[in-house]
């Protein structure tokens, strides 16, 4: 047997029986699958709302167990949101990957506990939409310590405040590293580095409350400097 990680096309017409293609069906976005089966060639068999959710919880559960990556993840419920048929949406979850620990015969696997349950990709809530701008702004008097405490709590029950609250506690800690680093660099040079504090303190401040707003807005924000240590 191949190390290879299985992947399978699943049908969320069907999520939850357990059927899913072999294992050697085409990859995510591979030009040499065509249409679902019962499905015509222009993909007339219209889906409902029910079954883009239906979907986009699955790529959320893949997502929660680390099977597939944040870009992948965006990509996927992009396409899921947007299907219009059976055929799009099989577009959306084709080569998923099925958990190591559950075979391809048997139904999908309960969610692990504490997995967040916020939409990844969809317009997330008001209260996940204030908890991240809580993360944001709160690093200014309390740098890494409340995005951090949010993280690790909100954060469980929602992806967008899990990536929001990490996102704002990398930055703090850039910003704490980089004063350290000019307080050094300042006993240098005799004091003369100590004049890129204003600037550095100034790009600090707006950055936290440009981020918070755009949280508040829904937006995933992403600081255009950051040493990203937690992922």
């Amino acid at each position: 047997m191949g190390d290879a990680p299985r992947r399978a096309i699943i049908d969320p017409m069907n999520a939850g029986t357990g059927l899913s293609s072999p294992q050697g069906s085409p990859q995510y976005g591979s030009s040499q699958y065509g249409s679902p089966p019962h499905t015509s060639p222009t993909g007339s068999l219209r889906i409902g709302d029910a079954e883009r959710d239906r979907a986009v919880e699955m790529l959320q559960a893949a997502y929660a167990e680390g099977r597939i990556d944040h870009s992948e993840l965006d990509l996927r419920v992009g396409g899921a949101l947007a299907a219009v048929d059976r055929a799009e949406l099989a577009h959306a979850l084709r080569g998923l990957p099925l958990p190591a620990s559950s075979p391809s015969s048997t139904p999908s696997a309960p969610r692990a506990p504490h997995a967040p349950t916020g939409r990844p990709g969809a317009a997330p809530s008001g209260s996940d939409r204030s908890m991240a701008l809580l993360a944001h702004w709160a690093g200014v008097p309390t740098l890494f310590v409340v995005p951090l405490v949010i993280t690790a709590t909100a954060g469980q029950r929602s992806a967008f405040v899990r990536e929001q609250a990490i996102e704002a506690t990398n930055f703090q800690l850039s910003f704490l590293g980089a004063c350290i680093a000019l307080g050094i660099l300042s006993s240098i040079t005799f004091g003369l580095a100590a004049i890129a504090l204003a600037p550095l303190v100034l790009a600090w401040l707006l950055l936290s409350g440009i981020a918070g707003m755009s949280a508040l807005c829904g937006n995933r924000w992403r600081y255009p400097w950051s040493i990203r240590l937690l992922k």
